[in-house]
């Protein structure tokens, strides 16, 4: 499905490994996706909702590209489908009609719960913080153009964004001083981006004693393009279907196992205010997948 030199075919995971349902190859229709390596959870539940909906399909995955740019991309039809977290800008599209949401929690909302990289010789600069005010004395690292950093400015927290990070090339900004901390979601940082990180940067640790707080999902969006229709509405009643029966939940537990219960506890608990949106973007009808971690 890649051509065989592509920079896509190196970085494809689990995307494309059984997303294409039998039937001809002249019968499927293609669509090209964004996605991260990190979601072979996400293609499975794609993949499902998609049989379920008797809906055959073959995807192709995009190169990495900018949140602009992908949502320049998807509105020109050449992105079909971004497996990416809501933000103002989508949202502002999805209200003027100009780009299409399936509002299905696809990391069940875990990914709002976020814990901090930082180098291990720095492992309990966190020990002692206890809220908002001790977090505002060091600089927090995130992906350039994510909203994530937003968030902390608008908490009056020193932000800095960082180009090149998929493979914990933060750690040099740690090295040089530059920033202190790079909060991401605990959960995926447990089941893929600490071992990921660590290969390269065997000096990054997960902080055990913070954790931030924040409504945040990652959904699906599809292009408003016509060729985008019929995955559209297949997508829709694909995870109407799979939610209803518990096959959603079955492949989650599956593929994307919960952190031992140890990892959320004993940690100071600093909830951050998501100036644009609370649960209620997640559809009523989905909002039982919503996980809330045990912290005592």
């Amino acid at each position: 499905m890649f051509p065989p030199d592509s920079h896509t075919r190196r970085r494809a995971l689990g995307l494309l490994a059984g997303m294409c349902l039998p039937a001809a190859a002249h019968e499927a229709p293609r669509f090209l996706v964004q996605t991260e390596p990190s979601l072979a959870h996400a293609s499975a539940l794609i993949e499902a909702a998609l049989a379920a909906a008797g809906f055959a399909a073959t995807f192709r995955e995009t190169p990495d590209m900018s949140e602009q740019r992908n949502l320049y991309e998807g509105q020109q039809g050449n992105v079909h489908l971004s497996l990416l977290p809501t933000t103002p800008d989508r949202l502002a599209l999805l209200r003027k009609g100009r780009l299409r949401l399936v509002p299905v929690p696809l990391e069940r909302g875990l990914l709002g719960w976020r814990a901090c990289f930082v180098a291990r010789q720095d492992a309990d600069k966190l020990a002692k913080v206890r809220d908002l005010n001790g977090l505002r004395r060091f600089v927090i690292g995130q992906g350039s153009s994510w909203w994530d950093a937003q968030i902390y400015r608008a908490a009056d927290i020193a932000t800095r964004e960082i180009p090149n990070w998929r493979d914990g090339q933060f750690f040099r900004q740690m090295a040089l001083g530059q920033i202190d901390l790079f909060p991401m979601g605990l959960e995926e940082s447990l089941n893929y981006f600490l071992p990921h990180f660590q290969q390269r940067y065997p000096e990054l640790v997960l902080d055990q004693h913070l954790l931030l707080q924040y409504p945040w999902y990652r959904a699906l969006w599809v292009s408003p393009h016509p060729e985008a229709d019929r995955l559209y509405a297949a997508l829709q009643a694909g995870f109407d279907r799979i939610v209803q029966t518990g096959e959603f939940e079955r492949i989650w537990n599956r593929l994307r196992p919960l952190p031992d219960p140890a990892a959320w506890r004993g940690r100071t608990v600093i909830a951050l205010k998501n100036p644009w949106f609370g649960p209620e973007l997640v559809a009523p009808k989905y909002r039982h997948l919503l996980l809330q971690p045990a912290l005592g």
